[in-house]
């Protein structure tokens, strides 16, 4: 069985809102400066399109409200679309980061992100999970109005989301043996929590 993929596969972790896609945006900037190829994918991305093409929904923030199985086929197709493609592109030594939500709330409960069928498509060798304060994060989501966030921007959800994803990221590094790296994206720091990523990936190479 194969253990690996030949390139580093890190899974990026974070709430909404914590400045995630910001952070890797950067990270890949960083990265490039060191002649050390990083592509960053979503996976929301690749559910995004196939949702489209199957008629399921109109908008990205409807993925979510979806029927469990359906969100789960969306996820199962993603995952293979990415490491297909990954494959095909990225070599020994380059790092393919997947950027996603370790859990996700439904309109019936909590969805987690990172299923176990995912990890054995993935087979990750971190897990980075992105954290900031509970005030951070709201106000961040106050900041962006591309998204719906309403449904998950009350302190209190924010820090039960943000406590299962730390638990979340353990329970999928258990179940590949992968690391977990957990980094704190303060307000105004994007760089620093970026380089502090790269760091981490550059110890895997």
């Amino acid at each position: 069985m194969e253990l690996r993929h030949p390139f580093i596969v890190a899974i990026a972790l974070g709430v909404p809102g914590v400045g995630k896609t910001t952070v890797l945006r950067k990270l890949v900037e960083l990265a490039e400066r060191e002649g050390v190829k990083v592509r960053v994918v979503n996976l929301g991305d690749y559910m995004l399109k196939e949702a489209l093409r199957r008629g399921y929904v109109d908008q990205r923030d409807k993925i979510r409200y979806l029927k469990l199985r359906q969100q789960l086929e969306l996820q199962i197709h993603a995952a293979n679309a990415i490491i297909a493609e990954a494959s095909k592109t990225l070599k020994e030594g380059d790092i393919l980061v997947i950027d996603t939500h370790a859990v996700i709330k439904t309109g019936i409960g909590f969805w987690t992100g990172i299923p176990r069928i995912l990890m054995e498509t993935f087979k990750p060798d971190i897990l980075i999970v992105i954290e900031a304060s509970v005030e951070e994060i709201i106000s961040r989501q106050q900041r962006d109005t591309s998204r719906y966030r309403k449904d998950v921007s009350k302190p209190e959800i924010v820090k039960s989301l943000m406590d299962q994803t730390r638990t979340l990221a353990f329970a999928a590094a258990l179940m590949t043996s992968s690391l977990v790296k957990i980094v704190e994206n303060k307000e105004g720091k994007i760089e620093e929590t970026a380089r502090t990523i790269l760091e981490a990936l550059k110890g895997l190479m």
